[in-house]
C-alpha cells in the first residue's frame, strides 16, 4: 500500500491527526523521529496525498513536502 510522511510539531498534533483521519476512514501512525535537532514526530498516511492534504488543512495542519 502506497503511503507518505509529513512532519508534525509536535505528539499532540500528530496524534490529532491520526484521529482526524481515522474518522475519516484513512489509515496513518504516528512515528517518532530523531535528527539532527533532537526527536521531533511524523506521521504516515497511507493514501494519496492530493486527497488527504486538503482535509489536514480543515484542523490546521500543512502537509509540506512529503518526504
Amino acid at each position: 500500500m502506497k503511503y507518505f510522511i509529513i512532519n508534525v510539531r509536535s505528539m499532540t498534533q500528530a496524534e490529532k491527526a491520526r484521529l482526524f483521519l481515522s474518522r475519516n476512514g484513512i489509515k496513518s501512525s504516528v512515528e517518532r523521529t530523531v535528527g539532527r535537532g533532537g526527536c521531533s514526530f511524523s506521521l504516515k498516511i497511507f493514501g494519496n496525498s492530493e486527497a488527504v492534504c486538503p482535509l489536514l488543512s480543515k484542523i490546521g495542519i500543512s502537509c509540506g513536502i512529503p518526504r
